[in-house]
């Protein structure tokens, strides 16, 4: 008896520490995108710099970046919780709104990304060019509706 009491509460406990996970705390949601944001920023800036001519261009280098923003373009959205948008975040309450079009553009964003990395493999800069503004596209599109 003791033992079934040891497992009903051990499974009772796991139940709980689930609930508690799958529901994060609203800050936990706005520095976890924030966080992955700032990680876009950081590759997405040196291929800009690249692409503009402020810095060389290295095909190694970008492709590189552009495989790590392919795979951060697949986790920001989660971070979007609902009640997550206050004074502390740009994100605008315009994303709870409009969802299905926020949604979109973040699939937009996905799918550029994944063209871009695929691009990237050439190694061509002219090639490369258009996939980078594809991508810089997607942005601009979500920042202008979403973002303070």
């Amino acid at each position: 008896m003791k033992k079934l009491a040891v497992l009903g509460l051990t499974a009772a406990l796991a139940g709980i520490s689930s609930a508690a996970l799958a529901a994060p705390k609203p800050f936990e949601a706005i520095e976890y995108r924030q966080g992955i944001f700032k990680a876009v920023k950081w590759n997405f800036g040196p291929m800009g710099d690249m692409m503009k001519g402020k810095s060389e261009f290295n095909a190694e280098e970008f492709k590189s970046r552009a495989d790590n923003l392919a795979a951060l373009s697949k986790m920001p959205l989660e971070g979007f919780v609902a009640g997550t948008y206050s004074s502390k975040t740009a994100a605008l309450p315009a994303i709870e709104d409009d969802w299905e079009t926020f949604a979109k553009g973040m699939e937009n964003f996905q799918t550029a990304s994944a063209a871009l990395a695929e691009t990237a493999k050439s190694g061509d800069k002219g090639e490369i060019g258009p996939a980078f503004m594809q991508v810089a596209k997607t942005c601009k599109g979500c920042h202008d509706q979403f973002k303070d």
